[in-house]
């Protein structure tokens, strides 16, 4: 959003509201040097009512800038977030199964599995570690494939 436009939109919103008070504030001292009910009338119509819109629809304005410039804010908000993950991520990147995966398990997020296992099988992000490492750092072996008692001469093509 261009910040020209932006103020603008806030100081619009201001001077519709201000406008309408005015408006208001003329029809009702209009009104009040009548004394007759029928000459009264054109200036609550004309006046009071103009006056009345003017207000809402300044109110609107302000609402609009408001609501413009937090999503604003918030896209900001969101891009620092999107470059902070995509650059934290960069580091850990996973590495991918080697050809020969002889004695090697893939780490999960509590287990680690045998390289066949089902539960791994297709699976793009895996980080591969022998048995002995990823039972030095508190994951469990899988239930399923059970990959310390499973051949280690898997090989993957």
């Amino acid at each position: 959003m261009n910040p020209q436009l932006g103020r603008f939109g806030g100081k619009a919103g201001l001077a519709l509201v201000a406008l309408g008070l005015v408006t208001i504030s003329v029809a009702y001292n209009a009104v009040a040097s009548q004394t007759a009910l029928l000459a009264q009338m054109p200036y609550v119509v004309s006046g009071g009512l103009v006056g009345v819109c003017l207000v809402i629809v300044g109110a609107a304005v302000l609402v609009v800038h408001s609501a413009r410039e937090d999503r604003s804010l918030l896209e900001v908000k969101l891009e620092q977030l999107i470059d902070a993950v995509l650059t934290a991520g960069a580091g850990a990147r996973p590495t991918a199964m080697p050809s020969d995966a002889s004695g090697l398990v893939v780490a999960g997020r509590a287990s680690f599995h045998a390289p066949s296992c089902r539960l791994v099988d297709g699976r793009e992000a895996t980080h591969v570690l022998t048995a002995d490492e990823a039972g030095a750092s508190g994951l469990k072996a899988c239930r399923i494939c059970k990959p310390t008692t499973a051949p280690t001469d898997v090989s993957l093509g």
